[in-house]
């Protein structure tokens, strides 16, 4: 019973009762990350951050990580995510209980989203060394079905990227985000936000609305080694 009491205390978060959650980390069930999904439960064990496990293209990641985390802290939804490649660029969906096949238009993919009475996060929407960001024309048409906006990623290369993603969730009058967007084991940890405990969408969305949050911006160094990841697994596949 001790030791049970004295976990609970760890995964409360922060000392006024809020959750802390990190809105974007990746598993190796992504191509382009290295970190087992072992090593994602270890840390928020240590930590008591939350990970929003969303890969690239799979539920496979979140479904392990987040299994483990809400079998250890029922008290915790069971918040499984995936970063979805759709025609038009990157869309994240939150609380999926279905994966969501990459190659569908920008559109499509929120309506499945929705669908399964999930949320929607555009993540770096103005990111300019991204391959795959959410395009302008796309984000902007479909600007009233985006629930959440990522407003602070750590691996943008400039602050500037980030004060405009946070300037177009303000004018559309919904809240940002704060996510590592991890790859690698050394960026976790460092990136989080503070909400109340949360069992719904709804519970989370209101939450986030100006929900505090601590930032590290990572060194632009990351990229290269995640490049070299994604070629080295694509040699062996």
């Amino acid at each position: 019973m001790a030791q049970q009491a004295r976990t609970k205390s760890i995964f409360s978060g922060s000392s006024d009762g809020l959750l802390r959650i990190d809105m974007h980390v990746h598993s190796n069930y992504s191509r382009d990350s290295v970190i087992p999904g072992k090593t994602i439960f270890q840390s928020w064990r240590k930590t008591g951050i939350i990970p929003l496990v969303c890969d690239h293209d799979t539920l496979e990641g979140s479904n392990r990580v987040m299994r483990a985390v809400h079998a250890e802290d029922p008290d915790l939804p069971l918040l499984l995510a995936e970063e979805i490649t759709t025609r038009d660029g990157e869309i994240i969906g939150l609380f999926l209980t279905e994966e969501i096949r990459p190659g569908l238009s920008a559109a499509e993919t929120l309506d499945l989203i929705h669908g399964q009475g999930g949320l929607t996060l555009v993540p770096h929407p103005f990111c300019t060394h991204r391959g795959k960001v959410l395009r302008p024309e796309a984000r902007n048409a479909l600007a009233e079905r985006i629930d959440l906006v990522e407003g602070h990623n750590a691996r943008n290369l400039s602050d500037e990227e980030d004060r405009l993603a946070v300037v177009f969730a303000c004018d559309l009058g919904i809240p940002f985000t704060a996510g590592s967007d991890a790859h690698m084991t050394m960026e976790l940890g460092k990136v989080w936000m503070e909400v109340p405990p949360f069992d719904s969408p709804n519970d989370l969305l209101r939450g986030l609305a100006g929900a505090p949050f601590t930032f590290r911006r990572m060194n632009r160094g990351v990229h290269l080694i995640t490049g070299l990841v994604k070629r080295v697994r694509g040699r062996l596949d």
